[in-house]
């Protein structure tokens, strides 16, 4: 299987033979993103403005500059359910670091111009494009700020999945334009503060890809210098190409 993140998240990038990948779920944010039961979903339209609920999403991450935290994102295909989790940092305009830690160490980092995936234990280092503007136009964005909902997606209540945490609202995203490799986004957000709590990614195919995000954090300094990815002496340097 490909890359998650740059699956889900930078499609149109991730034009590779995905046989030369090990499945890597932890790089599929996605950092970057999050949101009842039908049954709730009725009482839930009774008292929430769907609106108001989407624009106090986008100002509260309108005045994030860095955020991170602890991710678990799970991968579901047919026959298929991969588990991986660790902890992620991002900064505007569109730096983010991706370190997994379990079942396997492996990391990915994004330096605004390319993102480098690494993975220790096959000794090599994928080295592709990647731009701030592209980050930052992804569902990962919501995260940093950078996605207008409005304009971008048409939204509804989620009526078909549960949510994870309490006191929260689900929120299904549909593109307004067809996006390839994914086709619909689930945000579960936090009714007191509309913190991000959950974002779930669906691909065309069926299949899903989830991310439940802890101990997050906002605001806070964040080095620069841990979105900068020095090679390892030793290992591979594979150039990867939009093509």
């Amino acid at each position: 299987m490909c890359d998650p993140i740059k699956k889900f998240f930078f499609p149109a990038l991730f034009q590779i033979n995905t046989q030369s990948f090990r499945y890597s779920g932890c790089f599929i944010l996605p950092f970057i993103s999050l949101l009842l039961c039908s049954a709730l979903c009725h009482g839930q339209t009774q008292t929430e403005d769907l609106d108001k609920a989407v624009t106090r999403l986008e100002q509260r991450y309108e005045a994030v500059d860095t955020v991170r935290g602890d991710y678990r994102q799970t991968y579901r295909g047919p026959g298929i359910e991969q588990v991986e989790s660790g902890k992620f940092w991002l900064k505007k305009p569109g730096l983010m670091r991706l370190e997994c830690h379990d079942p396997e160490e492996k990391l990915f980092v994004a330096d605004g111009r390319e993102s480098f995936h690494y993975v220790p234990l096959d000794h090599q280092v994928y080295v592709q494009p990647l731009t701030t503007s592209d980050l930052r136009n992804s569902p990962l964005g919501l995260l940093l700020g950078s996605e207008d909902i409005h304009k971008k997606y048409i939204f509804s209540w989620e009526e078909d999945i549960r949510p994870k945490f309490d006191n929260t609202l689900l929120i299904r995203l549909k593109f307004r334009q067809t996006d390839p490799g994914y086709s619909f986004v689930v945000l579960e957000i936090d009714r007191k503060d509309s913190m991000l709590k959950r974002i779930l990614i669906g691909e065309e195919s069926g299949n899903t890809s989830e991310y439940v995000f802890t101990d997050v954090a906002v605001n806070t300094k964040i080095k620069s210098d841990i979105f900068q990815f020095k090679v390892p002496k030793g290992i591979r340097i594979i150039e990867m190409t939009e093509e």
